[in-house]
């Protein structure tokens, strides 16, 4: 695994498969609170036929603050991580599959650089008003345990999903990359009206229902994540 410091944050990031001509890179971004790891069941479904980026999101899996370096987080922020590492690795062409907040920064990434070609986008919405009030109770009870604990980063994970993103419908209409934007059928987490919308105002847009599918797509149908990178990337 290798670092790549960027505004006094450490990123860790991992290399998957060879480069070539014919394989433009497959970025892959996780959800809040995870690692690159979520994608493990996922990347054993390919030999070496295709060119994967997996990266810790700054606070989360391996990354972390060098000296000096903030605690705070949003998704502009991861936004620009994740583009300055591509940048780093002298990448100017390539697709981003991100799971969630992942797939949130996707987007963000999109409205910010025109790199990105496609993205598929698995579990997302664009204000914290497109989470179920299931899964709104739930955070702020992860967000108040966190703080009982003094668990600083934990917290910060929390509110950002709490009062962030806020992407509105004009934000979206300038997207130019190709979106695929994924939904399992039993997401109990973001509000099914609100992903349809966003497919809706992106230009270049399919929205697909995962059948029995919940919320953490990646690990739960992994090898029918792997099958539509295979297809549409």
């Amino acid at each position: 695994m290798a670092e790549f410091i960027i505004d006094n944050q450490i990123i860790h990031y991992e290399i998957i498969g060879a480069s070539g001509q014919q394989r433009t890179p497959i970025l892959m971004l996780h959800g809040n609170g995870e690692d690159m790891h979520i994608y493990d069941s996922v990347l054993s479904q390919f030999t070496d036929s295709k060119y994967f980026i997996l990266m810790d999101s700054r606070l989360q899996g391996e990354s972390h603050p060098a000296e000096g370096g903030s605690g705070t987080i949003s998704f502009d922020l991861l936004a620009n991580d994740a583009i300055e590492l591509m940048k780093h690795l002298g990448i100017h062409e390539y697709y981003v599959v991100g799971h969630s907040d992942g797939g949130i920064t996707a987007l963000l990434m999109a409205k910010k650089t025109y790199d990105i070609m496609k993205i598929i986008a698995i579990g997302i919405n664009s204000s914290p008003a497109g989470l179920t009030s299931s899964a709104i109770r739930h955070i702020k009870a992860a967000y108040r345990k966190a703080k009982r604990k003094h668990d600083y980063i934990g917290m910060e994970l929390n509110r950002l999903m709490l009062e962030e993103p806020q992407i509105t419908l004009k934000d979206l209409s300038r997207i130019v990359a190709e979106v695929t934007i994924l939904l399992g059928q039993k997401d109990t987490v973001i509000d099914h009206q609100q992903s349809i919308a966003i497919a809706d105002a992106l230009p270049h847009c399919s929205h697909i229902i995962i059948p029995g599918a919940g919320h953490d797509i990646p690990t739960t149908h992994a090898r029918q994540l792997a099958d539509y990178i295979r297809t549409l990337l």
